[in-house]
């Protein structure tokens, strides 16, 4: 058998929803840890409401903060933080999997079928290999990660080397992993025209949200002769997102006083690429956001709902949704009745699937960004800003995140919820079996 069907049955909707258990139990927990006493800096408890938000905010790796990281939360309540950032990124079901190995457990059909819908491949594989090496090189990513820049902190911002090595250790796990906690106050600014740190935080970014297909693809390339479609497709996408996030930016906040109006040209152009890079999947930030154009915001929510790759560790429709509909969008304008790319057919099932997402998160957006609208006297802007980062499991915040009424607070954690089960899993958690009709109905046109 070359493929896995991942058709709607019983056993797969079973499966889905116990992804969706393990991610909900996982927040839970998380929610009652967070609430300890000795999580937090000062005397009491934190907010349940808060305790909850921030530990969905941490296993669906998205970085939106009701209360600040670095001063609110204790070396205890950070490292439970960094703790949920591994396991949301990785997968909680990756994870269970990855300790059953440890202790000789087979790893059964099932949940080869949830590695499969998770890491984006419908391709046959051995389970063990394919865990371990996500596990090995997810962690080794990690580590060079946390050398580059401990090593930054260390001789050149004169950090002592224990706090150099646990800042290097945070941001590199929270970048990898697309998560957007940092801790400094003012995210990333500080660092804004530090090329080191900026370099290495987008390639930790952009590798961690090209999906760990595509990653293994590339590390085993040599015994390939050539990349898959689905990779090319997300080089091509990624690549070009990322430029045209750049040079957008670069042009509307050129002149932007308030942003960076006033920094050289080759800061604009880091700080350019360095947005366009985190806006899409990490919600790190060099300036602030709150300070940006409304057209760069508006231009921001349009990256943070595309997101990044299937099987990565961010949210969103994904890369390959983006591609297959406006692929299908572009050959539908030409007349064509299939739609191509490097002479490959994607086929129309793809096509369709891709615009039930698209449109099913468009819906959720709406409806979310109108009940925050309703609690809150933000802006639409502001508003739909916020459910969009939440959709994406970006964490990229105008600044209203903190004050925020309990009402908004929950839609965001089932927005975050949603956004990194991702809409397919809670398709088939909902989706009910229909009879199969054995009469085919005449067919009519309509006027477009």
């Amino acid at each position: 058998m070359n493929e896995i069907d991942i058709s709607f049955s019983k056993g797969q909707k079973r499966i889905a929803l116990q992804v969706l258990i393990a991610f909900a139990l996982a927040i839970l927990i998380g929610s009652l840890l967070l609430n300890l006493p000795q999580m937090i800096v000062k005397e009491g408890r934190i907010n349940y409401i808060d305790a909850l938000f921030t530990a969905t905010s941490s296993i669906c790796v998205t970085g939106l903060i009701v209360q600040d990281t670095p001063t609110y939360f204790t070396t205890l309540g950070k490292a439970l933080i960094l703790l949920m950032i591994q396991t949301g990124g990785l997968g909680i079901m990756t994870v269970t999997s990855i300790f059953g190995l440890m202790l000789g457990r087979q790893i059964y059909i099932k949940d080869k079928y949830y590695l499969s819908s998770t890491f984006g491949s419908k391709r046959t594989f051995s389970p063990p290999r394919f865990i371990l090496l996500v596990a090995l090189t997810t962690f080794a990513i990690e580590l060079i990660g946390m050398i580059i820049l401990s090593s930054r902190f260390y001789f050149y911002y004169d950090y002592p080397l224990r706090a150099s090595l646990y800042l290097g250790l945070f941001h590199s796990i929270s970048a990898f992993n697309n998560a957007g906690f940092a801790l400094f106050s003012n995210s990333m600014e500080t660092f804004v025209a530090d090329i080191p740190i900026n370099i290495i935080m987008m390639v930790l970014i952009i590798i961690g949200g090209i999906g760990y297909p595509v990653l293994s693809e590339i590390l085993t390339r040599g015994r390939r002769k050539k990349f898959s479609l689905h990779a090319k497709i997300i080089f091509v996408t990624t690549v070009f997102l990322i430029l045209l996030g750049a040079v957008m930016f670069f042009l509307m906040e050129f002149n932007n006083m308030d942003s960076i109006g006033t920094f050289s040209l080759g800061n604009k152009v880091m700080t350019s690429f360095f947005q366009s890079v985190t806006a899409r999947t990490a919600g790190f930030n060099t300036v602030n956001t709150g300070s940006l154009t409304q057209a760069t915001l508006f231009f921001i929510t349009i990256l943070m709902f595309i997101g990044a790759s299937p099987g990565s560790t961010a949210g969103g429709i994904k890369t390959t949704t983006f591609a297959a509909i406006t692929l299908g969008g572009l050959s539908a304008l030409k007349g064509r009745k299939n739609v191509l790319i490097f002479k490959k057919r994607i086929p129309d099932s793809i096509v369709t699937r891709a615009l039930a997402i698209t449109l099913t998160g468009i819906l959720l957006v709406v409806l979310a960004t109108l009940g925050v609208m309703l609690f809150e006297k933000s802006s639409a802007m502001e508003a739909l800003f916020e459910v969009i980062s939440a959709f994406g499991t970006v964490g990229l915040s105008t600044g209203i995140t903190m004050g925020l009424t309990t009402g908004s607070k929950i839609i965001l954690i089932l927005v975050m919820f949603i956004g990194r089960i991702g809409i397919s899993v809670l398709g088939l958690v909902l989706a009910f079996r229909t009879k199969i009709e054995k009469v085919s109905r005449p067919e009519e046109t309509i006027n477009l």
